[in-house]
């Protein structure tokens, strides 16, 4: 089997960031299924995380810097990189958030802040969603539950088939569906309020991946 890097700590961390998203996908979808969060999926994404940022750390090392660079602005890069080859840095600078790379910036944030990453779920609101109201009071049920005929919700009755109330001017009635989920940003200002989980695990794996190629051909 190829190597991904000729650095092994670096192979091994890329290796198992590759496997647990694997992992986090399926419970992801799961999740949405359920309509659950479990704690074991956020400690896996939080692991994830750190074993991408820790492929790109463990190539800094070699380099004598403690961590990989993300600045904001190239003064504060050219700081954090005085010891390093220009064709080297040049590889870095393309991959910085003042070079519109965002992602970067926020991989370090939720990096930084992981102790404290949660996940918000994302719904999409249908016109009929599985709770019914009146104004006065509600009553909600989940895709578990199954009615026979003759029942009958806040004075509507339920048709077994749709196993939604039948057309009335008496109650209203939603559906929500959860398609998706964002990390909470209340954990710093400087995180936007819609980065998608998975999309957004997907993208660091590749480009990390790319930075570490791009890196690697040039030492």
């Amino acid at each position: 089997m190829n190597k991904f890097s000729k650095y092994n700590d670096i192979e091994a961390v890329i290796l198992k960031a590759d496997n647990d998203l694997v992992d986090i996908e399926n419970r992801y979808q799961k999740s949405l299924t359920e309509e659950n969060i479990p704690a074991e999926l956020l400690v896996d994404i939080k692991d994830y995380l750190g074993n991408l940022k820790s492929a790109l750390d463990y190539w800094a090392n070699k380099y004598n810097l403690k961590y990989f660079p993300v600045c904001d602005n190239d003064k504060d890069f050219a700081n954090k990189t005085t010891t390093i080859d220009f064709k080297i840095k040049n590889i870095l600078s393309a991959y910085q958030p003042y070079n519109n790379n965002a992602w970067i910036k926020w991989f370090n944030i939720l990096n930084n802040k992981s102790k404290h990453l949660t996940l918000v779920p994302q719904k999409r609101k249908e016109s009929v969603e599985t709770k019914v109201s009146n104004g006065s009071g509600g009553v909600s049920w989940n895709s578990g539950v199954r009615f026979g005929s003759g029942v009958r919700i806040m004075g509507v009755p339920i048709d077994p088939i749709t196993q939604l109330p039948v057309s009335n001017n008496l109650v209203k009635t939603e559906r929500t569906i959860w398609v998706n989920f964002i990390f909470d940003n209340t954990v710093s200002p400087l995180l936007p309020d819609n980065i998608s989980v998975l999309p957004f695990l997907k993208e660091c794996n590749i480009k990390i991946k790319e930075i570490i190629n791009n890196l690697e051909k040039v030492n």
